[in-house]
């Protein structure tokens, strides 16, 4: 089985923005890796990630729908922008030419791109490590109870205490191969959304698995019960190893202002 080669990714940060200048060839067996990786630097909410591609060689047109790729599966969160550039006049002729361009802004410099890049939304947030045990699922309810009625989104409390619950039980029951029991909850609300975020060290990816034939009735378990309560829902990657599983829940009305 061929190994498909390490992505020299060459990071740096710039005025809140995580600048990449990638350095090898995107094409169908650098593909899933180099998808994955931008998503697990747009997971560390940056005001934007900028690829730079002066130094990338790209295979073929088809390709550069690893991009817009890493962009879909995080348009709902954490919603970060990519925004790409190019001092090559050739390269951005060929982008613009390309349908990523519906997704995705091609600036002639990294300096354009930065300054292109708008303000995230304003946005609370709180995070905690949780060491995994039978007690986790109750402080993470208990944390979740307590910043919804500090932002004043009572109304969606259960809701978001229902979805943690179905996240840890999922973490329990796969993760204790890793040695690591520590989970990050994180909450975040803006624009009018609630998301819950559990991370741990498996990177096994979380499926929604359907019923097996022939069960009986449509009783809801597992992430069944959370793409029922949730607006939207998914599972990405994040650095060093790992996943992070997340749901936003809608809000009915503004919190108030603190």
């Amino acid at each position: 089985m061929t190994t498909a080669p390490l992505i020299c990714w060459q990071a740096r940060k710039a005025d809140r923005c995580v600048v990449l200048e990638p350095d090898f060839t995107l094409d169908a067996g650098t593909y899933r890796q180099f998808s994955d990786g931008l998503v697990k630097f747009i997971v560390g909410q940056p005001r934007a990630v900028i690829v730079c591609l002066d130094h990338m060689t790209v295979a073929s047109e088809a390709v550069l729908t690893a991009f817009t790729s890493a962009r879909l599966r995080t348009s709902n969160w954490p919603n970060v922008p990519i925004l790409l550039a190019a001092e090559s006049e050739e390269a951005r002729r060929r982008l613009e030419r390309s349908a990523i361009r519906r997704w995705l802004t091609v600036h002639s410099t990294v300096a354009a791109a930065i300054a292109a890049a708008g303000e995230p939304p304003i946005r609370r947030w709180v995070a905690r490590t949780m060491a995994l045990s039978p007690f986790t699922g109750h402080r993470a309810r208990r944390l979740i109870d307590e910043v919804c009625a500090e932002w004043d989104l009572g109304e969606i409390s259960e809701a978001a205490q229902i979805i943690v619950t179905e996240f840890i039980d999922n973490v329990d029951l796969h993760g204790h191969f890793t040695g690591v029991p520590d989970i990050d909850v994180r909450l975040e609300y803006r624009e009018d959304l609630l998301t819950i975020a559990v991370a741990d060290p498996d990177p096994r990816e979380a499926v929604l698995r359907e019923p097996a034939p022939g069960s009986a009735g449509r009783r809801l378990h597992g992430l069944h019960i959370v793409a029922e309560m949730a607006s939207a829902w998914g599972c990405i990657p994040r650095w060093p190893t790992g996943k992070v599983v997340w749901a936003t829940v809608a809000a009915t009305r503004h919190p108030q202002d603190t």
